[in-house]
């Protein structure tokens, strides 16, 4: 929490001394607050999780062009798929969203409980299969990115195309 609250703190420092009134406004967080790399990244899979992959590619673009670290970008989406895949194993076994949380260690208040109800819901969009499949190559993507010196932006394109390309899933060993 204590790297946490000094983000919090040097971002809140950065806003103020922009703006100009007394109110802050959100053209004036935008203008100069860094987002967090694991916000974004969750727009991006949360846009794949609707079916919006125009936004998602633009997401992704984004941090790219930021030259966010695409092991970070990959991380990230993995931890997602993996939040959404046992999402989906806890709604096929009826567990509650209390469970899920604390599987999670999701404790916190309303954000976390938000986030939780907010992968819930994706997953319920997704089937079991599918979100197999993309937490396997998420790993799989990992072991790729590593080995391919130059073309990283290109191998997470190419995985986000394939993760929203449909639902269906050839069935793997």
């Amino acid at each position: 929490c204590g790297d946490l609250m000094h983000d919090l703190s040097s971002e809140i420092g950065k806003i103020s001394a922009y703006a100009a009134h007394p109110r802050v406004t959100r053209e004036d967080i935008d203008a100069v607050a860094s987002p967090k790399v694991s916000a974004v990244v969750f727009r991006m899979t949360d846009a794949l999780a609707n079916k919006d992959f125009d936004k998602a590619a633009s997401v992704l673009a984004d941090l790219l062009h930021n030259r966010e670290s695409p092991v970070m970008i990959l991380s990230v989406m993995g931890k997602y798929f993996r939040q959404l895949y046992t999402a989906r194993l806890y709604l096929s076994a009826g567990k509650s969203k209390a469970e899920y949380m604390q599987l999670w260690n999701m404790s916190g208040g309303y954000f976390m409980e938000q986030q939780a109800q907010r992968l819930l819901d994706a997953a319920k969009r997704f089937s079991l299969p599918w979100c197999r499949y993309a937490v396997r190559r998420c790993a799989e993507t990992d072991i790729l990115l590593k080995n391919s010196y130059g073309q990283e932006g290109e191998v997470l394109t190419g995985l986000l195309m394939e993760l929203a390309s449909g639902r269906r899933v050839v069935p793997f060993s």
